[in-house]
């Protein structure tokens, strides 16, 4: 067995045995990574162990959790040592134990996971607390170390007199950010970006540079925190299971990414003002040849109507020769971003229900805010790469993103009337 370089802070999970192990905290912090390197680990140390780990939806899994559990698996004991069933999504380790791949999006289909020693629910604020049930009622098989459940995830908006389960459950002890706290069933543990040694740089300073343009997302995304946000600006959208007949197929639309920034791609219909959108990849480090595999591999053809950002003239260039239907927009204006959002404002977007990242940024979306806390008519800097791609596709498809079509607000930055403010961001 080869070691595993475990971040320091996650490391310290190892000396207990508990029902429950909770990691969550701030954006980039390493717990996804380390949670699957602890996972495959304990798989090598007890042969026989049978691991599962879920995602809400089952399609979000060949770019998360697929890949990240065999990094895992090759930096632990090499994949070549592996069987791996690559259809079936199962890893099947030299000592007999086995990693599987589940999605929690059929609440019928819970009921049928038999056998399994240890669970791992990634994005845990997504899954339902009886869902959480069903899986915790049948986890029973015996087997030492005791039966587990890990749940790995970052912290939400939240808004007045709300409380998402798993803070209920799990969240109520007392415990530090990096230091792990436990109790007889559970041990709960916060992080932020600076427990992950692996942290890009250039994130690091993103995120500090939240401390004073937006506190609420520095608490959110750089502590971990469950936070209420001030001045989203979003304030008429949804999630739904699906699109109904009517709306008209507008198109796919791609906002360029590679290193800290992931590639987004989504899907967009419409009818009349209603918008409905769904993530389609959502993932760095992806080369556009990488980009090109992963578009066929969701189901998108080559003669569908693309739109992405003419910023990349190159990347535009190199996937029309792969065979794609792309054409690049426009973006003009100095306060195009700020234009942009006051359109999306008049607009009701339905958010497709597999579509997480898109979710997270249609909560976290905030206008910018002064030292004095008034909000800006500015949009904070962050994550909103899918909200990009939408944009690019709805807001004069195909054409240029002028913000002088929008009533400007003037050169001078005032506060935003308090009419103009979404106050709180929708429980999810």
């Amino acid at each position: 067995m080869r070691s595993i370089h475990v971040n320091r802070v996650y490391g310290l999970l190892r000396q207990y045995d508990r029902r429950y192990y909770i990691s969550y905290g701030g954006r980039r912090s390493g717990k996804s990574v380390a949670f699957s390197q602890l996972l495959v680990r304990r798989a090598l140390d007890y042969p026989g162990r049978k691991i599962m780990v879920f995602r809400k939806v089952g399609t979000t899994t060949r770019h998360s959790t697929w890949p990240r559990y065999k990094a895992a698996v090759d930096e632990a004991v090499g994949l070549e040592n592996c069987t791996i069933r690559q259809v079936d999504k199962e890893i099947w380790l030299p000592n007999g134990s086995t990693i599987g791949f589940g999605a929690l999006d059929d609440a019928e289909k819970t009921k049928s996971f038999e056998g399994f020693t240890d669970y791992h629910i990634e994005e845990a604020t997504e899954v339902v607390e009886s869902d959480f049930d069903t899986l915790d009622a049948g986890l029973s098989t015996p087997c030492e170390p005791q039966p587990s459940i890990w749940l790995s995830f970052n912290p939400i908006p939240i808004t007045e007199n709300y409380q998402h389960w798993l803070q209920e459950r799990f969240l109520g002890m007392e415990h530090e950010l990096d230091i792990p706290s436990a109790n007889e069933t559970a041990v709960v543990l916060r992080t932020w970006f600076r427990s992950n040694k692996w942290c890009p740089e250039e994130t690091i300073r993103l995120f500090e540079s939240y401390r004073e343009s937006n506190p609420e997302l520095w608490e959110m995304w750089g502590l971990g925190l469950f936070t209420k946000l001030k001045g989203a600006i979003l304030r008429d959208w949804d999630i739904v299971k699906a699109v109904p007949d009517h709306a008209r197929f507008l198109g796919y639309s791609i906002d360029w990414g590679y290193a800290a920034d992931p590639a987004a791609v989504v899907a967009v219909w419409q009818y009349r003002r209603e918008i409905w959108v769904q993530q389609k990849i959502y993932q760095a480090e992806l080369t556009n040849p990488d980009l090109s595999e992963g578009m066929k591999a969701v189901g998108i053809e080559k003669f569908s109507d693309i739109v992405a950002d003419s910023a990349e003239p190159k990347s535009i260039e190199e996937l029309r020769r792969f065979g794609w239907l792309i054409r690049g927009v426009r973006k003009s204006g100095q306060q195009y971003k700020r234009s942009v959002a006051m359109y999306l404002r008049g607009l009701r977007i339905h958010v497709l229900e597999d579509s997480p990242d898109l979710v997270r940024e249609c909560s976290a979306w905030s206008w910018k805010q002064d030292k004095e806390g008034r909000v800006l008519p500015l949009v904070a800097d962050g994550n909103d790469h899918l909200i990009d791609a939408l944009v690019y596709r709805v807001y004069r498809p195909g054409g240029t993103i002028d913000e002088k079509e929008l009533e400007a607000t003037g050169s001078k930055i005032e506060p935003l009337p308090r009419s103009m403010i979404t106050s709180e961001v929708a429980a999810l």
